[in-house]
C-alpha cells in the first residue's frame, strides 16, 4: 500500500510539473502570438508606407517628366507655329488700331506683307493682308489675298470676313461672307460658336438681309435633319407634347375639400390642370415673343467671338495643344496622371456634348429654364421650331381631356348627395342633418335595448336570489340565506346603476353626433364653395382648349 501510495504521489508531482510547464509554454505561445500580431501590424504599415512611397515616386517622376515634356512641346510649338501667334496678335492690334485710327496705313501694309511671307500655310495671314489692302483701298490685292485665304481655310476665312464686315458696317458684303460661312456648316453637327452667329443673324445683329442670302441655308438645315428620319415630324410633335405636360399642376391644394368629398374630383383636377397649363404655356410664349432683345449685348458677344476666332488655334496646332493641356493638368495635380487624364477627358467630353444637331441646340435653349439662357436664344429657337412647337402643343391640347362635370356627387361619412349650382347648401345640410339624426336614433335605440336586457336579467336574478334566500334562512342555514338576500339586493342596485349608465352613454352619443353634424355641414359648405370656384375657373378658361398655336 505504501509503495502504491509513493507511486501515486510521484505521479501527481510529475503531472503538476507537466502542468506548470504547459502553463509556461502557453504563456510563451501567447507572448509569441502577441509579438506576431505586432509584426503583422508593422508589416501592414510598412507595406502601406512602401506603396505610398512608390506612388509618391511615380508622381514625382511623372511631374518631372511632364515639366520636361512641356518645355519640349512648347519649344516645338514655337518652332513650328511661333509666327502664328505673331499673326494673331498683329490681327488683333490692327482691328483695335483701325477703330482708334492710331496707325498709318503704310505701316499696316508693311507688317501684314512681312507676316504673309513668314507664315506660308496659315489662313489668317492672307486675311491680314486683305484687311490691310482693304484699309489702303487696294482692291486687287485684297481680292487676291482673300482667294488665298479661302483656299487655305474656307470656313474660318468666311466667318472672319463676315465679322470684320459687320464691325465696319459693310452689311451687303457681310451677308455674302456669312452665307458662305453657313454653307460650310453641317446641320447635324452645330457647335456652340456657330449658334452665336445663328442667333445674331435671326435677331438682326448683322443688319437686314435684303437679298435673303442666308434664309435658304436656315431652311436647308431643317430639311437636312428632317430627311434623316421618316418619323422626324411625329417625334418632334411627341417630344413637345410630353414637354408641355410638365406645365400641369395638381389642383388638390387649391380644392382640398373637393378632393376629400367629391367623387368627380379626378375629372375636375385633370380638366383644370390641363386648361391652366395651356394658359401658362400661352402666357410664357407671349411674354417671350414680346420681350426685347438686348442687341448691344449680343453685338458685343459677336465682336468677342471675332477676337476669339482670330486667337483660336489652327487645326495643325491642335495635337500639340492637346499635349500641352494634358501636361499642364499633370503639373496641376502634382504628377497624378490619373486625375489629369480624367480632367482632360471630361473637358473634351463636355466640348463634344456641346456639338449637336441644330434642332437639338434650339430645343435645349428653348427648354432651359435657367437664368443663364438669354432671351435672344429662345426667340431664335421659336423662329426655327415654331411649327414643331405648335404641332406638339396641339397634340397635347387634344389628348386626354375629360369632360368637365356638370354636377358633383358629395360622398362622405356614409352620406351621398348631388349638387349642380353650388347654391344647394341649405338643402344639403338639412339632408345631412336628417341622415345623421337617423344614425343617432339607431344608436340610442340599440343602447336602450342593451340597457333593457341588462335590467331584465338583474331583476330575474334578484327575484330568484330573494326566494332562495328566504327559503335558506327559514329552513336550511341562516347565514347562507342572508348572503343570498344580499345578492338579491345587489342585483336590484345594478338595475338602478344601468339606468344612470344609459343616461351617461346617451349624453356621449348626443355629443358625438352633434360634432358630426357640425363637421359635416362645414365640409358641405367648403365643398360647395370650391365647386363654384372650380366651375368659374373652367368657364373662364374653356376657350383655351380651342387655342391652336402658341409659337
Amino acid at each position: 500500500m505504501s509503495d502504491s501510495g509513493l507511486d501515486t504521489a510521484l505521479i501527481e508531482r510529475r503531472i503538476a510539473a507537466i502542468g506548470t510547464k504547459v502553463d509556461q509554454m502557453t504563456t510563451k505561445v501567447d507572448k509569441v502570438e502577441s509579438q506576431m500580431e505586432e509584426v503583422r501590424k508593422d508589416l501592414k504599415k510598412l507595406r502601406k508606407d512602401f506603396l505610398e512611397m512608390m506612388l509618391e515616386q511615380r508622381r514625382t517622376a511623372a511631374l518631372e517628366q511632364a515639366t520636361t515634356e512641356l518645355v519640349s512641346v512648347r519649344q516645338e510649338m514655337d518652332k513650328k507655329f511661333g509666327n502664328y501667334s505673331v499673326v494673331r496678335n498683329t490681327m488683333v492690334g490692327i482691328l483695335q488700331a483701325t477703330d482708334a485710327a492710331l496707325v498709318r496705313k503704310a505701316t499696316i501694309s508693311t507688317v501684314s506683307e512681312e507676316l504673309m511671307i513668314s507664315t506660308p500655310d496659315y489662313w489668317l495671314a492672307p486675311v491680314l493682308v486683305a484687311l490691310a489692302a482693304w484699309i489702303n483701298n487696294n482692291r486687287d490685292l485684297a481680292e487676291r489675298a482673300i482667294r488665298e485665304a479661302v483656299k487655305r481655310d474656307n470656313e474660318h476665312t468666311s466667318l472672319a470676313m463676315a465679322l470684320i464686315c459687320r464691325r465696319n458696317n459693310r452689311t451687303a458684303t457681310c451677308y455674302e461672307w456669312l452665307a458662305r460661312y453657313f454653307s460650310t456648316q453641317n446641320a447635324a453637327r452645330i457647335d456652340a460658336d456657330a449658334m452665336v452667329y445663328i442667333d445674331a443673324y435671326i435677331n438682326g445683329i448683322f443688319g437686314t438681309d435684303e437679298k435673303h442670302l442666308c434664309d435658304d441655308y436656315m431652311a436647308g438645315w431643317i430639311e437636312q435633319i428632317r430627311n434623316q428620319s421618316p418619323e422626324f415630324e411625329n417625334e418632334q410633335s411627341e417630344s413637345w407634347a410630353e414637354y408641355f405636360t410638365g406645365y400641369e399642376e395638381d389642383m388638390s391644394s387649391r380644392y382640398p375639400a373637393l378632393k376629400v368629398v367629391v367623387k368627380e374630383f379626378d375629372y375636375i383636377n385633370k380638366y383644370l390642370g390641363k386648361v391652366e397649363a395651356i394658359e401658362s404655356i400661352s402666357n410664357d410664349f407671349a411674354d417671350l415673343k414680346a420681350s426685347d432683345v438686348d442687341e448691344r449685348t449680343l453685338a458685343e458677344q459677336v465682336d468677342r467671338h471675332l477676337m476669339e476666332l482670330v486667337n483660336s488655334d489652327d487645326s495643325k496646332e491642335r495635337n500639340l495643344r492637346r499635349q500641352e493641356e494634358y501636361l499642364l493638368a499633370v503639373k496641376a495635380f502634382g504628377g497624378d496622371v490619373d486625375r489629369a487624364r480624367e480632367l482632360v477627358n471630361r473637358r473634351r467630353d463636355e466640348k463634344r456634348q456641346q456639338t449637336m444637331s441644330i434642332i437639338d441646340q434650339m430645343t435645349r435653349s428653348m427648354r432651359d429654364q435657367s437664368a443663364s439662357v438669354d432671351v435672344h436664344k429662345k426667340k431664335t429657337a421659336i423662329q426655327f421650331l415654331g411649327s414643331y412647337i405648335n404641332g406638339g402643343f396641339n397634340r397635347y391640347r387634344k389628348s386626354d381631356v375629360p369632360e368637365f362635370p356638370q354636377a358633383i356627387t358629395l360622398d362622405f361619412d356614409g352620406w351621398t348627395s348631388r349638387a349642380v349650382t353650388g347654391d344647394e347648401g341649405n338643402a344639403l345640410r338639412g339632408d345631412y342633418v336628417r341622415y345623421v339624426g337617423e344614425e343617432k336614433k339607431k344608436e340610442l335605440a340599440e343602447l336602450d335595448v342593451k340597457v333593457a336586457k341588462g335590467n331584465k336579467s338583474h331583476k330575474i336574478a334578484a327575484v330568484v336570489l330573494a326566494v332562495l334566500g328566504v327559503a335558506f334562512f327559514a329552513f336550511v342555514n341562516q347565514v347562507i340565506g342572508i348572503l343570498l338576500l344580499a345578492g338579491a339586493g345587489y342585483c336590484l342596485v345594478k338595475t338602478g346603476l344601468s339606468s344612470k349608465q344609459r343616461a351617461a352613454e346617451a349624453e356621449e352619443i348626443e355629443a358625438k353626433y352633434s360634432k358630426r353634424i357640425q363637421e359635416g355641414c362645414s365640409e358641405i359648405d367648403l365643398a360647395l364653395n370650391q365647386w363654384k370656384s372650380a366651375k368659374e375657373a373652367a368657364a373662364e378658361r374653356s376657350d383655351l382648349l380651342k387655342l391652336d398655336k402658341v409659337a
